[in-house]
């Protein structure tokens, strides 16, 4: 299994996005993604979204560096 960490860092809250795959020779057999917001002054961080679509997490991962914090509200409407 592999799990590879995103760190969005923004001025007041920054956007973790945790991804878990585990693949064999063929194709992957598991993936899971969670984004979480972690507040900067108190380090508190909740789980905003958990997908198991492949290539959500990346998605978001761009969209919040362009658009900021409003893309989460936007994402979560949608998905």
């Amino acid at each position: 299994m592999k799990t590879k960490k995103t760190l969005i860092r923004g001025l007041a809250i920054d956007v973790l996005v945790v991804e878990t795959t585990q693949t064999d020779a063929a194709d992957t057999l598991f993936y899971r993604a969670e984004i979480y917001v972690r507040e900067k002054r108190s380090g508190t961080e909740k789980l905003v979204r958990r997908t198991r679509i492949p290539g959500t997490a990346k998605e978001l991962a761009q969209v919040v560096q362009q658009r900021g914090v409003r893309a989460l509200e936007t994402f979560s409407r949608t998905a």
